[in-house]
């Protein structure tokens, strides 16, 4: 080793030295390691000798080599081995403090909730049939958060509309659930609805905001007023089929506006395929609703195995939900190209080059399951909302006296309503703001799933868990709104005016069509009002009370592998059950309003 230290200090231990001796020669020590492969030349110094044995080294001043004491042994550490020390330690720090935290934080209870059976846990507490009700009563004995859980599968309902707000606007409760059925046997997780919090999901957000935001969605409204006329017509010919004039009217506009093809029949191919796909759709996107959800292995049993009815139903649905997605899609992309094209939502994102990151493969892909989710988002809960706001009026006939009242004085009886019409029409607009709060379309909402643990309140809550809004418990809160059982549009007006009901969803998932679809409620029951009478009537003009009653489940009489062992299954949408509501022409003046209407299209 060089006795010269002015451009070299000292060295660093080789990480094969076993020991060294440090060699003082004035003010410049210097170490001088032994290696594994180097036996050493110096016997072991006895305490009462330090005259070290001849070494053989030209560098070694042999006077001065003495075993070092204690307080001359000096340690060097390079900087760089001190940053990584550091980041070690900091590491570890930082590991240690999440253990600790999760220690804690699985020391927390569970949010409360109705206790159950070993392996099935609440299986059977499960309502299956209407379940926001039982979970409202629930709630009033288990707080605002409530744990259920079946086969190990945790599942939290919320009935606070703030903790709901508060939790569901954050990206760790932006996910969707996992489910087996729809997304694996069905393939409709690339959906806009159903695709997991990530890029894809964020791309297409990005671009159906872009098309349904609140001026972008102004394109659509020509031709949502074109078919609330083309819908009258058909009232005032067949009157007792509203429901179904209505859930066509909103489905032909619908795939007309996203795809830009001509709907001309009820029978058309596009709307019956998009109808049978949702029907099952509708229902294998509730947790819970088949075995093979919880059980996820099930998926690879054989479809002639007992009990895997569920496996043809999923074969069935995704041959046509890939038939409607990709169909709808190649006849977008003719119709751009043909001579009476339409404006539509494919049609305009596709005119554009996309962004730079995505190729134009990927973003025709984006586009195509972003548009392939609206017309079972829409055509479903629009058609709900607007029954609902029907059955209203039958029920409340002062209410719809007093709508029609503001009809006539704004609007007249010598034209039918327009959309320029709707800023002066507020008691219409808090009517049908208080028929939503009434009942939700989607009354559970869509499930969100947490993708790491929290504590709430004091409770934990599970990464996986999935979050159920319970929309209509807040809807029915009574802190929220003053006698919440009573249809009152009033609360909604005056200076202090009420909170207006979560229907469209929370945070990042909240509904991108609100603009679309309450411009399409608006259009719809203002034209049915300003012409017709709804009176609560049999086929025979007899007066008859009405009970409202909603839809909360279908019947299970096919079995296909539904979690539930009775003959209900759970559904997303509710609507109305049938009721007698008799619609008649309020004059011979509306008649020709309705005719005159339609034949200026």
């Amino acid at each position: 080793m060089s006795r010269d230290f002015n451009t070299r200090r000292c060295f660093p231990y080789p990480p094969h030295a076993l020991n060294c001796y440090v060699h003082l020669n004035s003010d410049r020590p210097c170490l001088l390691p032994l290696y594994f492969n180097q036996r050493p030349r110096l016997p072991p110094l006895s305490p009462s000798s330090f005259s070290p044995p001849p070494i053989s080294s030209p560098h070694t001043d042999r006077t001065l080599l003495r075993k070092p004491e204690p307080a001359l042994a000096t340690t060097y550490t390079s900087p760089m081995f001190a940053r990584e020390a550091l980041y070690v330690a900091v590491a570890l720090l930082s590991v240690a403090f999440l253990i600790r935290r999760r220690r804690r934080a699985s020391a927390l209870p569970l949010p409360p909730g109705p206790r159950g059976w070993p392996v099935i846990d609440n299986l059977f507490d499960w309502p299956f049939e209407s379940a926001w009700i039982p979970f409202a009563e629930w709630s009033k004995k288990f707080g605002d958060i409530m744990h259920i859980k079946i086969f190990g599968l945790h599942i939290v309902v919320i009935s606070s509309f703030d903790t709901a707000n508060t939790l569901m606007s954050q990206a760790t409760y932006s996910d969707r659930p996992i489910l087996t059925m729809v997304g694996k046997l069905m393939n409709f997780t690339p959906s806009i609805v159903l695709a997991p919090y990530g890029e894809h999901w964020k791309s297409m957000r990005r671009f159906t905001q872009q098309s349904l935001n609140r001026s972008s969605s102004l394109m659509f409204l020509p031709s949502q007023l074109s078919d609330a006329r083309l819908l009258l017509q058909e009232l005032l010919e067949r009157p007792t089929n509203y429901i179904g004039a209505i859930r066509y009217a909103l489905g032909k506009n619908i795939i007309e506006n996203t795809y830009g093809i001509r709907i001309t029949s009820p029978n058309s191919e596009y709307v019956k395929l998009s109808r049978e796909t949702h029907e099952v759709i509708q229902n294998a996107v509730v947790p819970g609703s088949f075995f093979v959800d919880v059980f996820p292995a099930l998926r690879f049993v054989p479809e002639w195995f007992p009990g895997a009815g569920f496996k043809r139903l999923a074969r069935v649905a995704k041959a046509r939900g890939e038939h409607m997605v990709d169909g709808a899609f190649d006849a977008a992309k003719r119709a751009m190209i043909g001579e009476d094209s339409m404006v539509s939502l494919v049609g305009t994102l596709l005119s554009r080059e996309g962004p730079e990151e995505m190729t134009r493969e990927e973003y025709e892909y984006t586009i195509k399951w972003a548009a392939g989710s609206l017309y079972g988002a829409g055509t479903e809960s629009t058609t709900s909302s607007i029954a609902t706001f029907l059955l209203t009026m039958v029920l409340f006939p002062d209410v719809q006296k007093r709508v029609q009242a503001e009809l006539d004085a704004v609007v007249g009886r010598k034209r039918l309503p327009t959309f320029e019409d709707r800023a002066s029409l507020p008691y219409l607009e808090a009517t049908i703001k208080e028929s939503l709060r009434f009942h939700p379309p989607t009354p559970l909402g869509i499930a969100h799933r947490l993708v790491e643990d929290d504590v709430v309140q004091g409770y934990r809550i599970p990464k996986g868990a999935i979050i159920l809004p319970n929309i209509w418990a807040m809807n029915m809160n009574e802190k929220q709104y003053e006698h919440p059982e009573r249809f009152s549009p009033e609360r909604y007006l005056g200076p202090t005016p009420a909170l207006e009901s979560p229907v469209f969803g929370f945070g990042r998932r909240a509904c991108l069509g609100v603009h679309y679809s309450t411009a399409a409620i608006f259009i719809t029951v203002s034209s049915i009002l300003s012409v017709f009478d709804l009176r609560a009537q049999d086929k025979d003009g007899k007066d008859v009370q009405i009970e409202p009653a909603f839809t909360g489940g279908k019947s299970n009489t096919q079995h296909h592998g539904y979690l539930h062992p009775l003959t209900r299954i759970p559904s997303l949408y509710s609507h109305p059950k049938p009721f007698p509501c008799r619609i008649t022409p309020r004059s011979q003046e509306a008649i020709e309003l309705v005719k005159a209407g339609t034949s200026v299209l």
